[in-house]
């Protein structure tokens, strides 16, 4: 039982090294975007993120959440402003982009879905974005190492007890 006791701060620690960390970096408004008239780019919640703040679109997650001190909040979705049907909560990977490419080309209802474009949303939604960081891979003890390590405290065990006799 003792055994147990002394093992459990170990095995508590390498299940917290698995966690993933987020951290919060900012947010954007769908509306800080260029005028859908110029027919921009589409972007998804994710792919703003990574414009405005560097690196790759899966390097973000998206929130709708105003929260920005706890990462259990966040929503992955983010507000899309939708060519000719108005702003509205999507996943944060969500975008559509008809042919030919842009927002304001082809036109029509539902052509277009953006993250980042000047058009329907208009009072202030806000996308709060989180950098996912790179979480290092944890090896994994083979049957030899755990064999090893059962031995060694067996030994250990075994010791102590030789001790407490003496």
């Amino acid at each position: 039982m003792k055994t147990v006791r002394v093992l459990m701060p170990f095995a508590l620690m390498l299940v917290a090294g698995v966690a993933s960390a987020q951290t919060y970096v900012g947010s954007f408004h769908v509306q800080d975007g260029p005028a859908w008239g110029t027919n921009p780019p589409v972007y998804s919640g994710q792919e703003a993120a990574a414009l405005l703040f560097g690196g790759s679109a899966s390097d973000y997650a998206i929130s709708i959440n105003p929260s920005t001190t706890n990462p259990g909040t966040i929503t992955h979705t983010a507000y899309y402003s939708t060519w000719g049907t108005g702003c509205a909560v999507f996943p944060e990977t969500a975008r559509i982009d008809d042919a030919p490419p842009g927002y304001a080309v082809p036109g029509g209802a539902g052509t277009a879905r953006s993250a980042y474009v000047a058009d329907w949303c208009n009072s202030g939604q806000t996308n709060y974005v989180w950098r996912l960081a790179p979480v290092a891979p944890v090896s994994v003890p083979t049957l030899g190492q755990w064999s090893l390590l059962t031995l060694c405290l067996a030994a250990a065990g075994l010791g102590m007890r030789r001790l407490r006799k003496a």
